[in-house]
């Protein structure tokens, strides 16, 4: 899944990651070269559980790294694109054509008794809240127009996706 000193994620986020995607990036971050990695998004996104970390793997990356999205970063995808935003090692870019969806999470509780059914309903509000201020903290995005939004999919073009600072440059446009 790279080439060189690039790496692709176009699947599922999955525990995959930390295979195809963590460890690749953790071993340039350790090796002797200054030359920057690219990590190609073009994924509908996946498991927080399974992304997260990788997310906040990335706002820390210590060496230069370019995030491009192809066609699309959806769900926790977006997560990962938004992770570069404060970090200055870090360079994004897209398509012309590339867009994001941010939306909150998914719960399943079918058959769960009320107490159980509870319980993941406030664990999975703690993970939307964690997202939400992920974005917060990376991206342009205001809490109001988060809000606004939460309960929607929300689909960022690229020109909405640099406005809101998730990605620096869009490809062919803003080329210098």
């Amino acid at each position: 899944r790279f080439h060189h000193r690039t790496i692709i994620l176009n699947d599922d986020i999955s525990e995959h990651i930390i295979e195809y995607i963590y460890l690749p990036l953790k071993a340039f971050e350790e090796d002797d070269s200054m030359e920057p990695v690219t990590l190609i998004l073009n994924s509908s996104g996946g498991s927080v559980s399974d992304g997260f970390f990788l997310a906040h793997y990335i706002s820390n990356y210590s060496k230069p790294l370019n995030i491009v999205v192809l066609g699309y970063a959806c769900s926790m995808a977006t997560v990962l694109l938004a992770a570069g935003g404060k970090n200055e090692n870090i360079i994004r870019s897209c398509y012309p054509c590339s867009y994001v969806l941010i939306h909150d999470g998914y719960v399943a509780l079918a058959a769960s008794e009320s107490k159980t059914a509870a319980d993941i309903m406030a664990f999975n509000n703690e993970i939307d809240e964690m997202i939400r201020q992920f974005f917060l903290d990376n991206t342009d995005i205001t809490a109001e127009e988060y809000d606004k939004h939460a309960r929607h999919q929300w689909f960022l073009f690229a020109k909405d996706m640099k406005e809101k600072n998730l990605i620096d440059k869009i490809i062919g446009v803003d080329e210098e």
